[in-house]
């Protein structure tokens, strides 16, 4: 059995896409650790609600345990670093901040989001930036983890979508693995999207797992393989992969 952490700047981040995927690895008995980097607060969803930024982040921060409990995870840490405003914060103290986790859970795949965020959100590409710098430097430091760099991504639209303007996607070259996954994982990811209630309304607008009903995507970073893996655990790496990349 494998682990993996999931490193997430924002509340629903990993509910709004990834979610199948961790059904089914929790599904197959490997490890999956959540790690949430704020609580969301300073989302606009808090002024139709009228409430202050503490009172929503008290809100979703009791919604992810619905999430934790939906999708059974082996472990959920939410932080309370500003929400928005990550890229005020000294890289180096964030990568600390990270670097506990990881150790904490020793996971064999580190996940996180890609070099665009997909939604572009500044949060989203300090995040990609930090766990990149770490998961290499830990490896450089000959550490066993993570043998794996992944970054949850959208592949490229179909001609149909109705697809956010809004939304990159990763060129399909650079997808390695595309988590396929069952009706019942699906039906698992479903229950811990609709955990967030104050983002019900978002969430019947947008139909954010439409995206993913191919399967999920994710890069993988200095990695090729001659067709994509159906899911992160598959042919886990023994090698320095960081050499290659260099």
């Amino acid at each position: 059995m494998a682990s993996l952490l999931y490193v997430f700047p924002h509340p629903d981040d990993e509910s709004f896409g990834p979610a199948p995927a961790l059904a089914r690895q929790r599904r197959e008995n490997h490890e999956v650790h959540l790690l949430t980097l704020t609580r969301g607060e300073a989302t606009s969803q808090r002024e139709r609600l009228g409430l202050s930024k503490d009172e929503m982040g008290n809100v979703r921060f009791k919604e992810m345990q619905n999430v934790a409990r939906e999708l059974d995870l082996s472990s959920l840490r939410v932080l309370d670093l500003p929400d928005g405003e990550l890229d005020a914060i000294d890289p180096r103290r964030l990568a600390a901040i990270i670097e506990k986790h990881v150790r904490r859970t020793a996971p064999d795949v580190l996940i996180t989001y890609p070099v665009h965020g997909i939604s572009g959100h500044p949060d989203h590409l300090v995040s990609h930036a930090v766990v990149k710098h770490l998961a290499c430097a830990l490896r450089a430091q000959g550490r066993p983890y993570p043998k794996r760099l992944a970054f949850f991504t959208l592949p490229p639209a179909p001609d149909d979508s109705e697809r956010p303007d809004h939304l990159q996607s990763s060129p399909a070259a650079k997808i390695g693995c595309v988590t396929t996954f069952t009706d019942s994982d699906l039906e698992r990811a479903q229950a811990a999207l609709h955990s967030y209630e104050t983002y019900l309304p978002v969430i019947e607008e947008h139909q954010p797992l439409s995206e993913v009903k191919d399967g999920v995507s994710f890069e993988l970073f200095g990695e090729s393989h001659d067709a994509p893996l159906s899911d992160l655990t598959d042919d886990l790496p023994d090698i320095a992969w960081w050499d290659e990349t260099s």
